[in-house]
């Protein structure tokens, strides 16, 4: 392959297509992932200048003229996001490069409000403030498709409480259970994983405002050097307040009116507010990756359950299949579990994504020079992965077909063998333990040896004359009656 070399400056960028999902089809097309793509990201920043801006107004700093004109300045489709992203490359983060842009376009609007944008702020404050907006934006439609799955999952664990299925541990057939159990399990895990999103939406989604080192010094320093308080934005109702802290000028200490600027900025973004700066303290972000690392497991459960339930061999369920969706570009027959193929494919990238977003925990100094910047795209990724999952998941809960005769079915293919535990049990005190087991264990091994049925084998055995009855062998070896507390446990988690 041959190499160009440039000399002196950088070559013009080829023209590049925008990231169609082309090699990521569990997000593609999804609402998740136009929530996290780059224009929604240069939107959230945008956002994240235009709501200091207000919160600033709201404090006395900024005129509330110029936050207006800073907010109706920010707005993605005024920008060029290519444009944008090339200029990070030279500041390793692309808020400086919009930050120029915006006060040009505020300058253009309102020249006397251009001073205004980004005022005492730092890039991290806008970039770490809009990241907390997109995750926000990109959770409450995860949250979403999982309560939609999660109700789907209770529908089928209520109609199928008492079909008996195989069990299986370590790919074999252990004793019977209930579709209805498995499928409560799969709801568990969902709604888990609902509340440790819910969690980190409610605790971990703050605000991010510490200006160039963590001290606030650039807000506190045009704060102070206010003359008077700014007029109000009016509210809803076109009044002036004075909510979100006292002006500059009246205020009694720095602390109180860096309160009230984070409590402004709060309210203006619909984030939290955090005890310290974190521009260095990342568990935000950690906390983030691993509640979705979570979300991406519990969903891949169900999925590698519903492929091993429907191999061909096996056939007791189906995913749902509109519009030919699982067509094979060679075999016309098959129709392949594509939902639960996506799905297990977020379940593997999203936890080692999420492993990157943990290890960026140990920055060094007041701002990392590159742990910070490491976890953009793994941030991004984790959502619109788990996104597209939840989507998937929602559909492939709402639709799944079982079949319930194809189960019993399974059940036979021991013939017998899959109660075993449960004729120990009953003979242990008859024999004893220790030979009630030996028994079993040999009269399963011929049964496996010649392909007859267990019970024929144990009721020739001369050992279990008078023991134990053809009629009561019967109902013994019947896997209907040895489902232990299937069905009350299902109970008991539907009322969860």
């Amino acid at each position: 392959m041959r190499t160009q070399h440039s000399s002196g400056s950088e070559a013009a960028a080829p023209p590049v297509q925008p990231d169609a999902g082309l090699l990521s089809p569990v997000r593609a097309g999804t609402a998740v992932e136009a929530a996290v793509g780059d224009e929604a990201w240069l939107q959230a920043m945008l956002d994240a200048e235009a709501a200091l801006a207000r919160a600033q107004a709201r404090t006395g700093t900024v005129p509330a003229a110029a936050a207006e004109a800073i907010t109706a300045a920010a707005r993605a489709e005024y920008f060029d996001v290519r444009a944008v992203a090339l200029a990070a490359r030279s500041t390793a983060n692309p808020v400086v490069g919009l930050v120029a842009a915006l006060t040009q376009q505020v300058a253009r609007r309102a020249p006397e409000a251009a001073e205004y944008v980004h005022r005492g702020s730092t890039s991290q404050d806008v970039f770490d403030t809009g990241a907390m907006l997109v995750a926000a934006r990109a959770l409450r439609l995860i949250v979403a498709d999982l309560r939609e799955t999660a109700a789907s999952l209770a529908a089928l664990a209520d109609a199928h409480r008492d079909t008996v299925m195989a069990g299986r541990t370590l790919a074999l057939h252990a004793v019977p259970t209930t579709f209805g159990l498995k499928a409560a399990g799969w709801r568990h895990l969902v709604l888990a994983s609902v509340t440790r999103l819910e969690r980190v939406a409610d605790e971990s989604l703050v605000i991010s405002l510490g200006g160039a080192a963590g001290t606030l010094a650039g807000y506190l320093q045009y704060a102070q050097q206010a003359p008077k308080r700014a007029e109000q934005p009016p509210d809803a109702d076109g009044n002036h307040s004075a909510e979100g802290g006292r002006s500059a000028e009246g205020a009694h200490s720095a602390g109180e009116v860096l309160d009230a600027l984070a409590e402004a900025f709060a309210v203006e973004t619909g984030l939290g507010r955090p005890v310290l700066p974190w521009h260095a303290l990342r568990t935000p972000v950690a906390d983030l990756g691993a509640a979705l690392a979570h979300t991406a497991g519990a969903l891949g459960k169900m999925a590698a359950d519903v492929q091993v339930l429907a191999r061909t061999e096996i056939g007791e369920v189906a995913e749902p299949a509109p519009d030919g969706r699982g067509a094979s570009s060679a075999m016309p027959h098959k129709a392949n579990p594509v939902l639960a193929t996506l799905i297990r494919s977020a379940a593997v990238q999203v936890p080692a994504l999420g492993a990157v977003l943990a290890q960026c925990l140990p920055t060094e100094d007041e701002r990392s020079a590159g742990l910070w910047h490491a976890e953009w795209q793994p941030l991004r990724e984790c959502l619109r992965l788990t996104g597209g999952a939840a989507r998937a998941a929602a559909e492939l809960a709402a639709g799944l077909v079982v079949h319930p005769r194809r189960m019993r079915a399974n059940l036979d293919l021991t013939a017998g063998q899959i109660v075993s535990e449960r004729l120990a049990a009953h003979l242990a005190p008859l024999l004893g333990r220790s030979a009630a087991k030996e028994l079993l264990s040999r009269a399963s091994q011929q049964a496996r040896d010649t392909g007859r049925p267990l019970g024929r084998i144990l009721a020739e055995l001369p050992a279990l004359a008078g023991v134990v009855s053809a009629q009561e062998l019967a109902r013994l070896l019947d896997p209907r009656h040895y489902t232990g507390a299937a069905g009350p446990l299902v109970d008991r988690a539907l009322r969860g």
